[in-house]
């Protein structure tokens, strides 16, 4: 993309597709991609954390847990942020950012204790959708023999091992940001 997507503003339609207006009333609001995220998830748990590597840095996030894998994806945060919080995390990727706050908190209420994650998954193509998802603590000795030879597919790693499917009501939620021209369509919701 050429730039650091946390970072990329949010558009007033982003803003009202996510019906931010009243969880953010009292609030500032949501100026950056990054603070949408965090903006949401705020109200669903009780620490968010911001997942970020050595050029993050300097963004000036609070609450942050860097990557102690430079650039070996998102599998190598989720582990770096596992060992660093020691408790369960929900993952919330910035660069999903039509994922509802209903969404969150729907898979929060399916979450399973006894799998190693819960996760939404699409019935239609069979994939996972891990960049909103809750990676039990119990998952990281798994998931650091997986890391440590060689595995950094988290699809893989998803079909290998036993997982609460959480199934996707609205697919339109999970349009993922990797280009410029997909980031001002989004932009331009109506």
């Amino acid at each position: 993309m050429g730039q650091d997507k946390s970072q990329l503003a949010v558009s007033s339609s982003i803003l009202q597709y996510n019906n931010l207006s009243a969880a953010t009333q009292h609030a500032k609001e949501p100026r950056t991609l990054a603070e949408l995220a965090h903006s949401k998830l705020k109200y669903c748990v009780d620490n968010v954390h911001f997942s970020i590597n050595k050029n993050q840095a300097k963004l000036g996030l609070a609450n942050t847990i860097l990557d102690e894998y430079e650039g070996e994806g998102p599998l190598s945060g989720i582990i770096s942020s596992l060992k660093a919080t020691k408790s369960p995390i929900v993952v919330l990727g910035v660069d999903m950012p039509l994922v509802t706050i209903q969404s969150i908190n729907n898979l929060i209420q399916q979450r399973n204790w006894d799998l190693l994650t819960t996760t939404f998954y699409h019935t239609q193509s069979n994939t996972w959708e891990p960049m909103l998802s809750i990676w039990e603590y119990e998952t990281l000795p798994c998931l650091e023999n997986y890391f440590d030879n060689g595995g950094r597919s988290i699809q893989k790693f998803l079909n290998q091992f036993g997982n609460q499917r959480v199934p996707i009501p609205n697919s339109e939620e999970f349009t993922n940001i990797n280009t410029l021209e997909e980031y001002s369509n989004l932009r331009l919701l109506s």
